[in-house]
């Protein structure tokens, strides 16, 4: 009788595990019980049709589905939605009407009234007949887009609130608008309706951000929890078919925020989609197909296989969980600090797993030779100055293989020297550094920091703390950077932990290449025999994994069951801002280094500059002229193989110089790979004779061209806008240089040093041969001058009115040469 007891005791013990692994809010035993038949029709179907008849067929059709619940769009002024309601009822038997819901959507818009206070009146005596109804339904207030009226769907919760009004409302909710401001003008209002009381439930309306997907779900269920409301959640989604990705490219709906990924093809539709009702899933929500709906067997055979798969989905991610938990039952050993709030929820991990070889999360991975055994240990990535991203990270992807993994950033500003990271470079590293700890922590990841004057000596540290197996990182192609991973490998063939070198910040790894000497289309070590030579020896450049793969990656990603300590980013020895003058505040404002920020850009560009690049790209004046994208392509939170598919996928086939641009930042690492010293010596020899300027003379001259007192106001406006900023649009950058270099007859390599402190996207390679071939002793030597008055660069002379106020006054045909104005006209400008 004991044995019995003791047994029940355990099968009713690991029941209660299972159902708290499930971690969601809003699904109960029951749910949880449920076969999966019974679970898989939690859908409601959005209903547009053009008549009675329409209507009726298709309910009769979604009916032997299974599909009792409806949504009903208000479209236009002449849409019934009690009317159709009722339709729907008479289709059902009195026995049959408690499995129906139906939900009739009310547009603020389209229910307008000149009356006083009409268009309020009709929304009232809307709820009254709707509550006649005998089936459960519920109201969707819609605001909708253009002119609404004085009553918008807030201002009509409200006075549905003061009124007293009995009536089960539903509202939207859309958490993917770009904007960050409109955003949280978005929450803002969200938060407003549901303080009514009225709210029953919340649409989360369709986007293809999952990141932002999963936020707006975990704000929900908190919302839920912590304030006591009582709200259900239904999540949209789009059927992936051809014909809806082929409309919304054609004509996209407003409001609708879609990515390049999702309309490329059905399958990379098909990918984001599935991850969002695993998350819907996860989250207990019900999911409604929106319109056109389901409306054919062919239709609903795409549900079917779309439902199958997520709960494959979900079966692995809860059995994964239910295993680990049944593991780590037995142990109370590697708990975290309950009183370390800082820290992320602690995930438990089965060590015996074998890697998900055949899982979506690993496509597009390369493959591993880790061996078996040592993937159950802990998996170490490092994180550098190049590549603070989690999509399309080579080397966060194959650490995606262990069954624990650890992202570490180790600081030594020791090791920086002339040409690590310094200056401006610091401020944008740590602000990507912040981004990509929180977005780690949305997954209940963290990074690691540790700093100190030996790297490699953090690193040995760190790999005995954790039990390391393996460590993984991306080549810098830098001549430090060489040095320093040599370190690293003795360190860990000393300690019997494998590493993994991968390469993840340029289209091509520059010591994989060898070009052949002589003129070859181009002398060697230019762009054209460079080109064809990564194409001939390494064919096209890697395909970047999807983000809907990342996505599924960092949800199936677990960290250790104890996280190692960590030094605070803010505690870190960089970007320390001394004194009054917060020189790094107009930086940050102007360049924002979040992964998020870096796609937004990208995307923003492709929109706008792309098309106009060819004819613009020299442009200070023109807002847009350039991508900017070169900062988040030097610290990495943009990889270049997307930006580069990006490139060959746009419809715009007339731009040869942008995508030439991607591959000269792969020449510069070749260049400097070949040349390791090319940063302050010159690559031919023989211009080391070169006779500069005095050393005092040259101080003064120098002086003035850092700060922008040179006089010459294209050269002062550049020289002022980099101070200030961190910035200089490329033209720019080749006139201030050439000017240094031809006019004032300065080493060019104190120029290529004072860029390499003020720059955002300071780089050692490419910054380096830009100033190379300025001072003519690189491998691509500038035969030209550039005028510094002739301003082709600022034809409207916005750019240089701009950072020389002084001399904004003065008409263009003088601007840039001040020194011609008549004197009545410098007068009349306030030019003293």
């Amino acid at each position: 009788m004991t044995e019995r007891i003791a047994a029940t005791f355990i099968i009713l013990s690991s029941l209660i595990l299972f159902l708290v692994s499930m971690n969601t809010t809003g699904r109960g035993l029951a749910h949880a019980l449920a076969p999966s038949s019974a679970r898989r029709i939690n859908v409601r179907v959005e209903l547009f049709f053009s008549s009675d008849d329409e209507l009726r067929r298709r309910i009769g059709f979604l009916r032997s589905k299974g599909i009792t619940r409806f949504n009903l769009v208000n479209k236009s002024n002449g849409d019934d939605t009690l009317k159709s309601t009722r339709v729907i009822e008479s289709e059902f038997s009195k026995g049959s009407r408690s499995d129906v819901s139906v939900c009739a959507h009310y547009s603020m818009k389209y229910n307008k009234s000149r009356k006083l206070d009409g268009a309020f009146s009709k929304l009232k005596e809307f709820t009254e007949r709707m509550n006649e109804l005998n089936v459960e339904s519920e109201l969707l207030l819609v605001t909708g887009s253009g002119p609404k009226g004085n009553l918008d769907s807030l201002a009509a919760l409200q006075r549905l609130q003061k009124e007293s009004v009995d009536v089960c409302v539903g509202i939207a909710f859309n958490p993917f608008f770009p904007d960050e401001v409109e955003c949280e003008g978005e929450k803002a209002r969200l938060l407003q309706k549901l303080e009514t009381g009225l709210v029953n439930k919340v649409y989360l309306q369709f986007g293809t951000n999952l990141e932002r997907l999963r936020g707006a779900l975990q704000l929900l269920t908190e919302l839920q929890s912590t304030h006591s409301l009582c709200f259900d959640i239904c999540g949209s989604i789009f059927l992936p078919t051809k014909k809806l990705l082929a409309q919304q490219r054609f004509r996209p709906w407003n409001g609708v925020f879609l990515s390049d990924e999702f309309l490329s093809s059905e399958d990379s539709a098909r990918g984001v989609v599935l991850q969002m009702m695993r998350l819907y899933e996860q989250f207990g929500c019900e999911i409604i197909i929106e319109a056109p709906g389901v409306r054919s067997e062919k239709d609903w055979s795409v549900v079917e296989s779309l439902l199958m798969e997520r709960d494959k989905l979900t079966t692995s991610f809860l059995n994964d969980e239910r295993n680990n938990d049944e593991k780590a039952a037995g142990s109370d050993c590697g708990l975290l600090d309950e009183t370390d709030n800082a820290r992320p929820k602690r995930r438990k991990t089965n060590p015996t797993l074998k890697p998900k070889n055949n899982d979506a999360s690993v496509r597009n991975i390369p493959p591993t030779t880790i061996p078996s055994n040592v993937l159950g240990k802990s998996a170490i990535v490092l994180f550098h100055s190049h590549d603070v991203r989690l999509h399309d990270n080579v080397a966060f992807q194959m650490a995606s293989y262990h069954e624990r993994v650890i992202p570490v950033f180790l600081w030594s500003k020791a090791e920086q020297g002339r040409w690590g990271v310094t200056g401006c470079l610091e401020v944008v590293l740590k602000d990507a550094l912040r981004y990509l700890k929180q977005k780690l922590r949305r997954h209940d990841l963290d990074l690691v920091f540790r700093e100190g004057n030996d790297s490699s000596t953090m690193l040995q540290r760190i790999c005995k703390e954790c039990d390391a197996g393996a460590v993984y990182w991306n080549k810098e192609h830098t001549t430090e950077s060489r040095l320093r991973e040599a370190r690293y490998r003795a360190t860990l063939r000393e300690m019997d932990v494998e590493f993994i070198e991968s390469q993840s910040s340029l289209l091509y790894d520059p010591v994989s290449l060898s070009l052949s000497t002589g003129f070859r289309g181009g002398h060697w070590g230019t762009l054209m025999p460079f080109l064809k030579g990564c194409k001939k020896q390494l064919g096209e450049p890697r395909i970047p994994m999807r983000r809907a793969d990342t996505f599924h990656m960092l949800e199936r990603i677990r960290g250790p069951d104890a996280w190692p300590p960590s030094t605070a980013i803010d505690e870190l020895d960089m970007a320390v801002i001394c004194g009054k003058d917060k020189w790094d505040a107009s930086i940050l404002e102007r360049f924002c280094m979040s992964e998020e920020d870096a796609l937004a850009n990208m995307d923003k560009f492709f929109q706008g500059g792309f098309p106009k690049y060819e004819r613009e790209r020299s442009r200070a004046d023109i807002e847009g002229s350039t991508s900017k994208l070169s900062a988040h392509l030097r610290i990495g939170t943009l990889s270049p193989n997307e930006l580069y598919y990006k490139i060959q996928d746009s419809s715009y086939s007339d731009s040869k110089t942008f995508p030439r641009r991607l591959l000269w930042r792969d020449l510069a690492y070749f260049h400097l790979h070949s040349f390791p010293e090319m940063r302050d010596k010159s690559i031919r020899l023989h211009y080391e004779n070169i006779e500069w300027c005095s050393k005092h003379e040259e101080k003064q001259r120098f002086n003035a061209w850092k700060l922008g007192r040179t006089g010459f106001p294209l050269v002062d406006a550049g020289m002022r806008e980099l101070y200030t900023t961190g910035w200089m649009q490329q033209s720019i950058r080749m006139v201030v240089a050439s000017f240094l270099v031809e006019y004032l007859r300065v080493n060019w390599v104190n120029g290529c040093e004072w860029f390499h402190y003020t720059l955002v996207d300071a780089d050692s390679a490419i910054n380096p041969m830009m100033w190379q071939n300025a001072g003519r002793s690189g491998i691509d030597q500038w035969n030209f001058v550039l005028s510094p008055i002739a301003a082709s660069q600022d034809a409207t002379g916005e750019y240089t009115r701009k950072w020389v106020p002084e001399l904004s006054k003065l008409p263009n045909s003088v601007l840039h040469k001040p020194w011609e104005a008549p004197a009545m006209v410098l007068q009349d400008a306030g030019v003293v």
